[in-house]
């Protein structure tokens, strides 16, 4: 089981770590205005695609190792290491791209949606709230361990939901 574990989790967060600095690196080419805009269903087009793997995972190990057969709990202990294992790769690509490579991120993000605010006419004290509220999220940003956790739960519900469906769907007795 672990063996099957490892090699579908590295794969899924193989595959999950190159599509995210590969849309960061188009976002921040072609700039947030640009991007923002379907940024976030390639974003999340990309961690689904990643974590189909959990599926795979699943029924590879029932095929494979449990001679066809598989319980519901057995499935979702599966599918769930595959996913933090995926997740966790996420978070450590992300670590690294964001202090190494793209550290203006957050400042870069919040002028932009600042910015956004001017343009759609919000009151002056909307936009000094928010511009406090940036300057505490990226002050929070700046620690690794935080960072590592914000970044952790953006793919993690959706995982959760792959496993639960792949092991309900999966499932065999």
């Amino acid at each position: 089981m672990q063996k099957t574990i490892i090699r579908f989790g590295l794969i899924s967060g193989a595959l999950s770590s190159v599509l995210l600095v590969l849309l960061t690196t188009i976002g921040r080419a072609i700039g947030f205005e640009t991007f923002a805009d379907y940024g976030v269903w390639f974003g999340f087009t990309s961690i689904i695609l990643s974590l189909t793997l959990v599926y795979f995972g699943i029924k590879s190990y029932r095929d494979q190792h449990s001679e066809g057969r598989i319980t519901f709990g057995k499935a979702f202990q599966i599918g769930i290491a595959v996913t933090v294992i995926s997740c966790v790769c996420y978070a450590l690509t992300w670590l690294i791209f964001f202090f190494n490579f793209f550290p203006t991120f957050m400042e870069d993000f919040g002028a932009y949606h600042l910015q956004k605010m001017k343009e759609d006419g919000k009151s002056a004290a909307e936009i000094a709230q928010q511009a406090a509220e940036i300057a505490k999220a990226n002050t929070q940003y700046q620690n690794p361990f935080y960072n590592f956790a914000v970044t952790f739960m953006e793919p993690f519900p959706v995982g959760l939901l792959m496993t639960l469906v792949s092991a309900l769907v999966l499932k065999k007795k």
